[in-house]
C-alpha cells in the first residue's frame, strides 16, 4: 500500500516575475533621490560662497552683464524665444520640487499680462525633472505662457549666478541686468520691467 504525503506549497519565486518588481523600484527610487540630493548638494556648495540677497530682497544690478549669456526657450505651443532679444527679459530660476516657486511663477505670468512686450522664461534647473513635469508645473501654477527651458547641466545657473531657487531676474533690451530677486511678486516685476524699458 502507498502512502501519499500531503504536497506543501513551494515556496515564493524568488526571480523576475511580478512579485518582485515592488522591490525593484525601491531601490530606483532610492537610487533617483540620492542622485538629486547629491546635484543639489554640490551646487549649493558651488553657489555657497557668493553673496546671496535675503528672500525676498530685491536688489538693482545695472552693472551686472549678462549679453554673453544666449539661449533658447520654447513656449508650451512650439514658439521659440531668444535671450537676448532685444527686448526686455524676465529670467525665472525654479523646479517644479520647489513648494515656494509656483507663487513666484504666478508673478512672473502675471507680470506678463501688463507688459508684453518683454520675454518671459522660466529655466527648470533640477535635472531630474522632465520636460513634461515641467510643462505640468507651468499649467499648475497659471504659467503656461512663459517659454521654458531646462538647465540639466547648471551652465544657465552658473552664467547668471543662481544661488536660490525661485530667482526673478530682469534683463534690458542687450541682455544687462537690471534687477534680481528671490520670491518676486507682480509689482516688484512690473518696476523693474519699466526701468528696463518694457512697454
Amino acid at each position: 500500500m502507498t502512502t501519499t504525503s500531503p504536497s506543501t506549497p513551494a515556496p515564493p519565486a524568488s526571480g523576475p516575475g511580478p512579485a518582485s518588481r515592488p522591490r525593484r523600484r525601491w531601490p530606483t527610487i532610492v537610487g533617483a533621490v540620492v542622485v538629486s540630493l547629491l546635484v543639489l548638494a554640490v551646487a549649493y556648495t558651488a553657489f555657497g560662497s557668493q553673496p546671496s540677497s535675503p528672500p525676498g530682497a530685491g536688489s538693482s544690478a545695472a552693472d551686472s552683464s549678462n549679453a554673453g549669456t544666449a539661449f533658447t526657450a520654447t513656449t508650451l505651443s512650439g514658439e521659440k524665444v531668444s535671450i537676448p532679444s532685444g527686448k526686455p527679459s524676465v529670467v525665472f530660476f525654479f523646479a517644479a520640487s520647489c513648494v515656494t516657486c509656483g507663487s513666484g511663477a504666478q508673478a512672473v505670468a502675471e507680470a506678463q499680462l501688463s507688459a508684453p512686450g518683454a520675454n518671459y522664461v522660466a529655466v527648470d534647473i533640477d535635472p531630474s525633472e522632465s520636460e513634461a513635469v515641467v510643462r505640468d508645473f507651468l499649467t499648475d501654477n497659471g504659467a503656461e505662457t512663459l517659454a521654458y527651458t531646462r538647465d540639466t547641466d547648471a551652465e544657465l545657473a552658473v552664467a547668471f549666478e543662481v544661488t536660490q531657487l525661485s530667482t526673478a531676474i530682469v534683463l534690458d533690451a542687450s541682455g544687462t541686468e537690471v534687477y534680481r530677486v528671490v520670491h518676486p511678486t507682480t509689482s516688484k516685476l512690473r518696476s523693474a520691467l519699466a526701468e528696463a524699458g518694457a512697454e
